[in-house]
């Protein structure tokens, strides 16, 4: 009978969670009505004020949600898909993956000096933001009596009276706001100063100057440059061996043709048909290399792969005015003196010895010994360069034959003074001249370039 008992209210209980379960179901209270649909409170939370990170220079603000520190109009220039000499280098300081974890590795040394120097969260930001109770407090009771006295009825009776005592409680804790908060601003720099945390801070504020940085950052350039100019090359040889593609394809098939009317050979159809077939396999090889090294010059400015069709490459041209203005002789003394193996010159405890010894004699002679093998080097990229020049400027010439030859050649086509097959030969050297033509060009822009950088220091050697 008690089994029974427990059943019945058990099951009892059972439909009544879930009549409950039915009627309550997205209401407000119990005795709410049936609702339209479903309700629930937001997941989305807008705040009103400026948020802050734990890293000061990465702050965020919920409108506008750029971080602190990045210059707008240099952001603004390479946030596209231009790949441009001129935008390059910014386009590295702020999307490069590469140049990035290299300045990120150098500020985590820096916020490690700066805490070892007793620094902390709040000393990172400028005194003026700081917020204190009481500063706040008097802040506050101010800014009430400035309500207060803009809400006065200026046609009352009493309305001067209740003015100035106004202004005078207005004067009164403004006075005493501005004074407690230039005291504590005092104290918090005062508190820098002597904990040595103001040259951290900056190192932290100005990474990108730092000169380690910006060696990194002109080496990331140099190389990517090079890797353009690359790609460049060989975006112009795979057009140039379309073109031959097609007219090597034209000349096998004139080849068939004479052969079945027996003015050719079958030996001709077969080489005919052997050099299409090959510069088809060359121009499908260059095309994947192409690709290659596009995807490595897009994963190296920050693009996804997804968005290789949308890269847009600006043609590079030559820098004439800094070529004008190279002074070989000031910049082979600044190659070697900016050179990481010499000023990184340094004796060991043992052979430190005082001004005038053989340990200063020593150092001496191994800055001579770099300083010769840089020059050495610095030397022979200036030769380069002069032969680049040359190169370029043969090129110009080439470039006016070339286009006569062109005119030239459709003429005699045109006036039956050569076949089609002699006329496709013809255009076929015409393609290679343009080639050449191209290569000098950026063989010229990779030579200023390698002179520049050597001229910063950026050069190897053994």
């Amino acid at each position: 009978m008690m089994n029974k008992f427990f059943k019945q209210f058990i099951l009892f209980l059972i439909i009544v969670c879930i009549l409950l379960s039915n009627s309550l179901y997205a209401k407000d209270n119990p005795f709410a009505g049936e609702v339209d649909a479903p309700s629930k409170s937001s997941n989305v939370n807008n705040s009103k004020a400026t948020i802050y990170s734990r890293n000061p220079y990465n702050e965020y603000t919920p409108i506008n949600p750029i971080p602190v520190g990045i210059d707008m109009d240099e952001y603004s220039k390479v946030n596209n898909y231009n790949i441009d000499f001129n935008t390059l280098e910014l386009r590295i300081k702020y999307f490069s993956p590469t140049y990035k974890n290299i300045k990120q590795s150098a500020l985590s040394s820096y916020y490690m000096a700066y805490y070892i120097r007793g620094g902390n969260d709040k000393l990172q930001f400028n005194a003026n933001e700081y917020s204190l109770e009481l500063i706040d407090t008097y802040k506050s009771m101010y800014e009430n009596y400035i309500n207060q006295r803009n809400q006065l009825d200026k046609n009352a009776a009493d309305y001067q009276s209740r003015y100035d005592v106004l202004s005078a409680q207005i004067h009164t804790y403004k006075s005493m706001h501005d004074a407690i908060k230039a005291q504590f601003n005092k104290t918090i720099n005062s508190t820098k100063l002597m904990l040595g945390l103001g040259r951290a801070l900056y190192n932290i504020g100005n990474v990108d100057n730092n000169n380690q940085i910006t060696y990194a950052r002109d080496e990331i350039v140099k190389n990517l440059k090079s890797a353009i100019l690359s790609y460049l090359e060989l975006n112009t040889y795979v057009s140039i061996l379309e073109k031959q593609s097609k007219l090597y394809y034209d000349m096998y098939s004139l080849y068939k043709k004479n052969y079945e009317l027996g003015v050719s050979t079958a030996n001709d159809v077969l080489n005919s048909f052997s050099t299409y077939e090959n510069t088809k396999n060359t121009m499908t090889l260059t095309k994947t290399t192409m690709q290659s090294v596009k995807e490595q010059i897009a994963n190296n400015l920050g693009y996804n792969l997804s968005e290789l069709d949308k890269l847009e490459f600006i043609e590079p041209e030559v820098d004439f005015e800094y070529i004008y203005s190279i002074d070989f002789e000031s910049d082979k003394t600044r190659a070697y003196t900016s050179n990481s193996k010499y000023y990184n010159l340094s004796l060991s405890d043992k052979d430190k010895k005082l001004p005038g010894s053989t340990g200063e004699t020593l150092l001496l002679k191994r800055q001579d010994y770099i300083s010769g093998k840089v020059i050495a080097e610095f030397d022979d990229v200036y030769n380069k360069l002069q032969s680049a020049i040359l190169s370029y400027e043969s090129s110009i010439y080439l470039n006016t034959i070339c286009e006569n030859n062109k005119e030239s050649n459709k003429r005699k086509l045109d006036n039956n003074l050569v076949t089609e097959l002699e006329y496709n030969g013809l255009v076929l050297q015409t393609l290679a001249d343009e080639l050449q033509i191209k290569s000098a060009k950026y063989s010229l822009i990779r030579a200023i370039d390698d002179y520049y950088y050597s001229a910063l220091g950026h050069l190897n050697i053994t």
